[in-house]
């Protein structure tokens, strides 16, 4: 079945921020990335497990082309049951910062309208994109269907073409910024790991095409 039939199908299952999104054009895998809307995102979570785990907060910033839009960026923090636990340690985010947080089901409507029309683009897309079927199958009873780019699924293909073997941790987030020449950001907080992955998407980006037009296809994960 094609990425449009699934979406088409998908769509039948569905109402609400999920259909309206559904019944968006998606991104033509045909069409030059260069000149297409991303929507860079990154999750904090309570855990490494998508089926029992939930996500705390949701960062995410727009890409238009090769312009990163600074002033659509969000940061939302997301209502769950029970407590975070010990991965308060990890991501800094306490029980009492969640209590005026928004739910889970509002979080994604919100997610799922900036993504109509982009390229989902994540690091580490099983993980992230994990998380998000789990929550739309919660909350529309259909998973995420979105074009989606892994800046670290890009970085390490990339080396795999040079030959080179990546020395263990070379391929996370920060690490391969610092392989760019990017500035270090606080790491564990989703908006700043979201814009730190658009940063690093388009200091990937010159490495595949150079200044030609690239198809979306050529990078999708």
């Amino acid at each position: 079945m094609t990425f449009s039939l699934q979406r088409a199908w998908y769509r039948r299952h569905c109402d609400g921020a999920m259909a309206a999104y559904l019944d968006a054009p998606p991104p033509a895998a045909r069409a030059n990335v260069k000149t297409l809307d991303l929507l860079a995102l990154d999750l904090e979570t309570t855990g490494l497990d998508p089926g029992t785990d939930r996500i705390v907060s949701i960062g995410f910033v727009e890409i238009e082309g090769r312009r990163i839009c600074g002033d659509r960026a969000r940061h939302i923090l997301l209502k769950i049951d029970g407590s975070v636990d010990q991965s308060a340690t990890i991501h800094q985010i306490t029980d009492t910062d969640l209590g005026d947080a928004v739910s889970e089901r509002d979080a994604l409507d919100t997610v799922l309208t900036h993504l109509q029309r982009h390229v989902l683009l994540v690091h580490h897309a099983p993980m992230d994109v994990g998380f998000l079927n789990a929550a739309c199958r919660r909350h529309y009873n259909v998973p995420l269907l979105a074009r989606t780019v892994d800046t670290l699924a890009l970085a390490r293909r990339l080396q795999e073409r040079g030959n080179k073997h990546a020395r263990a941790g070379a391929l996370r987030l920060h690490a391969l910024r610092s392989t760019f020449g990017l500035p270090r950001y606080a790491a564990h907080n989703a908006l700043s790991d979201a814009v730190a992955t658009a940063e690093l998407y388009l200091a990937l980006l010159p490495r595949w095409a150079g200044d030609d037009a690239l198809p979306l296809r050529t990078i999708l994960t």
